[in-house]
């Protein structure tokens, strides 16, 4: 997936000019909440976080529904990550602090993560291949989407860190 992830990066100027195209969802049913900006690419989809911080003990341990590959631009993060089969959270078995170009990948379906920004929000590209049949944690209601002022401040950090 990183190998895609850099594919992805040198089209992303193209792609945040059509503003129309680029969908939206405030994810705030369990901390850290994260404002997301996502579009298809290919046969997956390319997501934009700014991810608020949260206390430690807070951030959602959880599989992906998905492989994916993800890269921080701005901020710091505390990850934590683990594998395990089913619905129980697993043992934490590394926790690392990302930061600057910090790059990595989730390819296997039991594996799980969190993240906690530190010190502020982090912004990330994060991109998504074809879904696994694997359960992980969602919303109990349906999520909202951001705001016009929002989608446009997003979109105008992340063309500043992809300009054209």
């Amino acid at each position: 997936m990183l190998h895609l992830l850099e594919a992805l990066e040198r089209e992303l100027p193209a792609l945040l000019a059509d503003r129309d195209a680029w969908n939206s969802l405030d994810i705030d049913y369990h901390p850290p909440f994260v404002e997301r900006l996502w579009r298809s690419w290919g046969d997956g989809r390319v997501s934009l976080h700014r991810i608020q911080p949260c206390a430690p003990g807070e951030a959602l341990f959880h599989p992906h529904k998905w492989p994916s590959a993800m890269r921080i631009l701005r901020g710091t993060y505390e990850m934590a990550v683990g594998h395990g089969r089913g619905p129980e959270a697993p043992p934490i078995a590394a926790r690392i602090i990302a930061s600057g170009e910090f790059r990595y990948e989730m390819v296997d379906r039991d594996a799980w993560h969190f993240v906690r920004p530190i010190g502020g929000p982090a912004m990330t590209v994060m991109l998504t291949g074809q879904p696994w049949d694997r359960d992980a944690p969602r919303s109990d209601r349906p999520l909202r989407p951001l705001d016009d002022a929002r989608i446009d401040e997003l979109l105008a950090f992340f063309r500043a860190a992809y300009p054209r």
